[in-house]
């Protein structure tokens, strides 16, 4: 898996491309919490790239929301897409997080 992290004022957004499994889980997760620790007011993850996405994955990124809410800054996913959407769809978590159908709209309705 690789992590790609673009910083644009209080804005951050998370590039992750690959598979995320439980080899590259810890990785994934590890690189959310560094992010948050800079407090950023809206973090975005592009999911576009991501190719497979495991359970503790979703946990991971539903973690993170909630760790955000609490420092009052907000979380957005976009880019999901085939396999990866599908498992959005099933598990529920499209209606959880706030998934947006790409980077423009995720710009601007993270707020």
């Amino acid at each position: 898996m690789i992590i790609e992290i673009y910083r644009e004022n209080t804005l951050c957004i998370i590039r992750p491309a690959g598979r995320i499994d439980l080899a590259t889980v810890d990785e994934f997760e590890s690189s959310l919490r560094d992010q948050i620790e800079t407090a950023p007011a809206k973090l975005l993850i592009d999911m576009g790239k991501v190719t497979y996405l495991a359970g503790a994955g979703l946990g991971v990124l539903l973690a993170t929301a909630m760790t955000l809410k609490g420092h009052a800054s907000q979380m957005g996913v976009f880019g999901v897409s085939g396999r990866v959407g599908e498992l959005f769809e099933v598990s529920g978590f499209a209606s959880v997080l706030d998934v947006h159908p790409d980077e423009l709209s995720a710009r601007g309705e993270v707020h």
